[in-house]
């Protein structure tokens, strides 16, 4: 009994982190709005512990050291804790899903694993069928006008993973929400898929809404530009709504909840 008392205070007094993983961004406002305030939200969460953040993009750390703010990679960060005497570090990625990205950070961390502990990874936004389920309660919240589409663009991806953006199609289906669309930049479903359903609907209105953790480079030029422009060129009266989802305050507690499972 007295050993046991003694390893928990022992644990306690062991140094202990979070590391927030991010893509990244080059836009200083979506750098602002989404990835600084759900580092905040993080270190309101867990008061007790370090909180730090890493540049997953090589090219987006590139950037920021070009404007004289430098960013760690992943595995430069978890060292510098190592070396700061963090034995403990739990590791919280803001991407999406489990892509390429979750992929190299795993690979990551168990490189790293002997020098810690404790070294661990929470699961990305849109995980398990319960998280979609959570996201899509939160994106249609707000709803559409009348005879309008909204049509929510991911980035897209050639990983398996690409699937969890038809899944929430087919979820949009089922709830049905005919007028919800889930679309990509560079997947699936496609635009021509998007679009020719829309028309198969009769909607006259469309407004685009990033499914992006920022609305930086891609929705501003992507979205805001090139989708914006060819939706018009086919007819439509077109809306972008450029808030990333790191801008949601229930999107930003999913993340939160990915850490206390982490911790349990």
């Amino acid at each position: 009994m007295v050993l046991c008392i003694g390893l928990m205070c022992y644990a306690q007094t062991e140094k202990t982190a979070i590391l927030m993983v991010h893509f990244g961004t080059s836009e200083p406002e979506g750098r602002a709005l989404s990835l600084e305030t759900v580092n905040n939200d993080v270190k309101a969460a867990f008061p007790n512990m370090e909180v730090r953040q890493a540049y997953a993009s090589a090219i987006i750390r590139n950037i920021w050291g070009k404007r004289g703010e430098h960013f760690y990679s992943p595995q430069e960060a978890l060292m510098q804790l190592r070396a700061d005497g963090y034995e403990r570090v739990y590791v919280q990625s803001t991407t999406l899903m489990e892509g390429y990205e979750m992929t190299y950070l795993r690979e990551a961390i168990a490189s790293l694993q002997p020098f810690f502990k404790v070294l661990k990874a929470g699961n990305p936004l849109l995980y398990s069928v319960e998280d979609c389920q959570k996201v899509l309660d939160i994106l249609t919240l707000e709803g559409a006008e009348k005879n309008q589409a909204v049509v929510f663009v991911g980035h897209g991806t050639t990983h398996p993973s690409t699937a969890v953006y038809a899944m929430l199609q087919i979820m949009l289906q089922e709830r049905e929400q005919s007028n919800w669309y889930v679309s990509t930049i560079e997947g699936y479903p496609t635009q021509e898929m998007t679009l020719k359903n829309m028309k198969g609907n009769k909607v006259k209105k469309v407004q685009l809404r990033p499914l992006l953790l920022t609305a930086g480079d891609h929705a501003r030029n992507d979205i805001a530009k090139g989708w914006k422009e060819l939706f018009e060129q086919q007819g439509f009266e077109v809306d972008v709504k450029l808030q990333g989802l790191g801008e949601i305050k229930a999107i930003r507690d999913i993340y939160i909840q990915h850490i206390k499972d982490m911790l349990k």
